[in-house]
């Protein structure tokens, strides 16, 4: 009897988890509301890898702390596009609004600039060799 309970009871808690590890923090998908240029990094200042159409469906990876910029793809690209001009297009409560409103809610990851992972990493440690005075004979 032992022997059924417990394949049941793991394949009880596996259902369960189930739909949440669908709504956990995976890519989302968006689309765009204008022809949008797809930069190399977060800003205007960064080249133009390619121009997404309107309509165009992209896969949003994490969004800049305020989602002004995102890490997105599109047809086999990955770059920056600007926040302002995604719309989410999973479903649900949010299909639809914008992702600076939306992120939040559907769990789109936010980057810290502040955050310690970063920034620069510490220059080479050079190994301690104290130093000797020259001898005196």
């Amino acid at each position: 009897m032992t022997l059924i309970r417990l394949p049941l009871a793991i394949l009880a808690l596996c259902a369960m988890a189930w739909p949440a590890a669908a709504q956990s923090g995976g890519p989302a998908i968006a689309y765009t509301t204008a022809n949008l240029n797809m930069r190399a990094g977060p800003g205007t200042n960064y080249p133009v890898i390619t121009t997404v159409p309107y309509g165009g469906a992209v896969t949003v990876f994490g969004c800049t702390a305020n989602f002004s910029w995102c890490d997105a793809a599109f047809a086999n690209t990955k770059g920056w596009v600007s926040g302002r001009y995604l719309n989410y297009g999973g479903g649900g409560n949010y299909y639809g609004r914008p992702i600076p409103n939306a992120g939040v809610y559907i769990g789109v990851p936010r980057y810290n600039r502040n955050y310690p992972i970063y920034r620069r990493p510490p220059g080479v440690v050079r190994p301690y060799r104290p130093y000797y005075p020259p001898r005196r004979y």
